[in-house]
């Protein structure tokens, strides 16, 4: 290594992603026609319903695990009922994604006006509401994500009868006013305030960090309907999460923030000109660094490497020459699953998005690595705490070595990922071919390295970044595609280009639980080298 370890590692050639045992659930809930007088049909629903299908399956959720309220279906007590039942079958540590596509409405409860969402026969479930049913859910899961695509403002809408084509084209605004009298059904926007879902979630219990709310639009837009192609924001956000967002940072992974920037662009461009109707404003609260899709989206054109110098070593013997230096190749986007059909009714025909890998200037090594570690560390769950205390913050080059004090508040798997000072590779430190047995006990002090086995500053003079990890679950190193370490070659790397910062957030996140536990407690400290 050029940077901390005096050890030579075994290279990542390629990466691939494995498909293994997901424990993830979802609940999707589509409306199109109401049993309320009044309310207009939104054609676009049927295929909002296979778009969040493809959005599901996108984020690691099988089809086996998707329950589906549609139309007569849909019913408050049906909802309420379902949503409670999602904590039952998403285990402990696991995903889960509710999405909701209809109308919203506003109404009266004593004296305040309250958002929901309009039911089937006619009901309001209210933030209040909706946020009960999914207590248990949103302590018990390791991440919940809800997609809200309808909206709760008609006070913006355009008179009735003068909804405009554009292109042939009509779009629906997905609001229904439940009382004619416009004070009463809170259709007045004009400095209203509103309590949302995120406050409600957070008020029983749950943590920001681990919830994410998408909505289409803000409190005082129309959310629009498209007959033929769905929801603006639905279909956005679908063909985002597939491939048309940008890793703005380099990290190797998509954001929700990014999945949302995306999203934007898509719907200002589709309302572009439109007489009627602005922009509405898709929003993200909660963990907006969640990664949502676990997928590389971008391919770079990776810089030549240089090959890692031979270096001495304080344990086995290495390698006589440096490993040769391998080209990481990135697949492309996933392809999209089949459509959800509904067996009662005729499938709908969802128009497949324009995906192509989108190509950008290769950032600045240093900042996009750290950006991975960063992304990695903002997916650990907070209820898992890791302590670290390192001995000497700063290291003298050929004579101190690294020295790390490690608690986790839960029982767990190890691990310590280096982004060395030069930012060429990241080493996975522990464990390795050395020390193996990574498993930990809660409110134990782990030293790392261990007596076997040292980490000595070898330069460059820079400042090294580690991520120090617990998870719930061990990860399997094969996920990583790396050659098993071995005593000769203790530390596996990958190389610090698009495929190699891709490969590591999908290895250590969430890729090798294989149904268990996803939550994991995470840690980035910074370690000075100097002459």
């Amino acid at each position: 290594m050029r940077s901390l370890i005096a050890l030579i590692a075994v290279l990542v050639s390629q990466t691939v992603f494995a498909q293994l045992t997901s424990n993830r659930t979802a609940l999707i809930i589509g409306i199109s026609e109401y049993a309320v007088p009044g309310a207009t049909l939104l054609d676009g629903v049927r295929f909002d319903m296979a778009s969040s299908t493809k959005i599901a399956n996108a984020m690691g959720i099988p089809d086996t695990q998707i329950k589906y309220l549609k139309n007569a279906e849909a019913t408050k007590e049906n909802i309420l009922k379902a949503l409670n039942q999602l904590a039952e079958t998403t285990k402990d540590g696991s995903r889960a994604f509710i999405y909701f596509s209809g109308h919203g409405t506003r109404e009266l409860i004593d004296d305040s006006c309250v958002e929901g969402l309009l039911t089937y026969e006619g009901k309001t479930i209210t933030h209040q509401e909706f946020a009960k049913a999914t207590q248990s859910l949103v302590k018990s899961a390791d991440k919940v994500i809800t997609m809200i695509d309808a909206c709760h403002a008609e006070g913006v809408a355009p008179p009735k009868g003068q909804t405009r084509a554009i292109s042939k084209t009509l779009f629906t605004p997905k609001y229904f006013a439940k009382s004619g009298n416009a004070a009463n059904s809170c259709s007045v926007v004009a400095n209203l305030k509103t309590r949302g879902l995120l406050p409600e979630i957070t008020r029983l219990g749950g943590l920001q960090e681990n919830f994410v709310q998408i909505t289409s639009s803000r409190p005082d837009e129309q959310s629009l309907d498209q007959p033929g192609m769905g929801g603006l924001a639905t279909v956005a956000i679908r063909d985002c999460l597939l491939g048309k967002a940008k890793d703005v940072n380099g990290s190797g992974a998509v954001s929700m923030s990014e999945v949302q920037q995306c999203a934007q662009n898509a719907i200002n461009l589709a309302l572009k000109g439109n007489p009627t109707f602005a922009p509405h404003h898709v929003t993200v609260s909660g963990n907006r660094n969640l990664i949502p899709v676990q997928r590389p989206t971008t391919t770079l054109a990776a810089a030549p490497v240089e090959p890692i110098k031979q270096h001495s070593t304080t344990s086995s013997a290495a390698p006589t020459s440096p490993p040769s230096v391998t080209a990481l190749t990135v697949p492309s986007a996933p392809v999209p699953p089949a459509p959800f059909v509904n067996p009662s009714q005729q499938a709908a025909s969802v128009p497949a998005p324009n995906i192509s890998p989108t190509k950008l200037p290769a950032p600045e090594p240093a900042l996009a690595s750290l950006a991975t570690l960063k992304d990695i560390e903002q997916q650990r769950n907070p209820k898992r705490l890791v302590e670290v205390q390192v001995s000497k913050p700063t290291l003298k080059i050929g004579k101190d070595s690294l020295d790390l004090s490690i608690k986790s508040s839960h029982d767990g798997y190890l691990y310590l990922i280096l982004l060395g000072s030069d930012s060429k590779s990241f080493y996975v430190l522990y464990p390795n071919g050395l020390d193996k047995n990574n498993q930990v006990k809660a409110g134990q002090t782990v030293r790392i390295p261990r007596p076997d086995w040292e980490v000595k500053a070898a330069g460059p003079v820079g400042t090294n970044n580690l991520l120090v990890m617990v998870s719930d679950s061990p990860r399997k190193l094969n996920t990583l595609t790396m050659s098993e370490p071995t005593a000769a070659e203790p530390f596996t790397y990958a190389l610090n280009d698009i495929g190699g910062r891709s490969a590591l957030i999908h290895f250590l996140t969430s890729s090798s639980t294989d149904g268990k536990s996803e939550s994991f407690g995470a840690k980035l400290v910074a370690v000075k080298e100097v002459k």
